[in-house]
């Protein structure tokens, strides 16, 4: 088997395991997304729970101000609920931070896989920020 031979077996192997890393990246990518879809949804839950609670809470007091006590744990129950909902928040933007961690690490992995079978590729045109558009490669748009 001639060098060129060996390096083109060696370089579809790489390309194999650089697949496999991608593979394993967008699938960790994906169930961040479906884990972030469902925060989003119980968020918006929370917001929609926290608008009707305080729609109760000027039925109650236009109704009767004998109604303290209702209104004093409905505020309450919306209190709790906003910070739940911020909560959401802030695990919405974690996630969203995980998720391009999880591809950026990924990419920079199979970088360096493939700059340690290939030293004298010059890898600088390759970035997570690029695509491939017409065989070209182009910033993302």
């Amino acid at each position: 088997m001639s060098k060129l031979e060996k390096r083109s077996t060696e370089r579809e192997t790489l390309l194999g395991e650089v697949e496999q890393d991608w593979d394993k990246a967008a699938k960790e990518l994906s169930e961040t997304a479906t884990e972030l879809a469902r925060v989003r949804e119980e968020n918006s839950g929370f917001k929609q729970k926290a608008d009707e609670l305080e729609l109760e809470i000027t039925r109650v007091r236009g109704e009767n101000d004998g109604f303290k006590e209702k209104i004093d744990e409905l505020q309450l129950e919306v209190t709790q609920v906003r910070e739940e909902n911020n909560e959401f928040k802030t695990k919405i933007d974690e996630l969203q931070l995980e998720a391009a961690q999880v591809l950026t690490a990924g990419f920079g992995a199979a970088l360096e896989q493939f700059a340690c079978k290939f030293p004298d590729i010059d890898l600088s045109e390759f970035s997570v920020y690029n695509e491939v558009v017409d065989g070209k490669i182009m910033p993302l748009t």
